[in-house]
């Protein structure tokens, strides 16, 4: 199924949500079309600077980008947030094992979380 995307509310002169832009730069990203993928989640940016989701999105896409040094400011960027702004640790946990894991990977080539995911209690 693919889901009718909306232009960015400054194309079209109307107000989107910061998640409704998001939704739509995952739409664009998956349809390979990343630079507008990019131009969304950089407007969501740019309308709440601490949303780790627009900030994860923009990740990914520069990723597929090949814009490694790019990504991973994205990356660490989602690293600085979660603390304040994700209320739900179990998420919390999961988006900063997803977010090492791609520094990792864009660094060495290697997800390298053996110790975070297999340490003992």
């Amino acid at each position: 199924m693919v889901a009718n995307v909306t232009p960015p509310a400054a194309e079209t002169g109307t107000s989107q949500s910061t998640a409704e832009i998001i939704s739509s730069g995952w739409v664009l990203k998956a349809e390979g079309k990343l630079d507008e993928a990019e131009k969304a989640f950089r407007q969501a940016i740019a309308l709440d600077q601490t949303s780790v989701e627009a900030y994860y999105g923009l990740g990914m896409t520069l990723k597929g980008q090949d814009r490694r040094q790019d990504s991973i400011k994205c990356f660490e960027n989602v690293l600085d947030l979660i603390n304040e702004h994700v209320e739900d640790r179990s998420r919390a946990a999961m988006l900063k094992r997803l977010a090492n894991g791609h520094i990792n990977q864009l660094n060495s080539g290697d997800w390298g979380l053996e110790k975070e995911i297999w340490k003992k209690k």
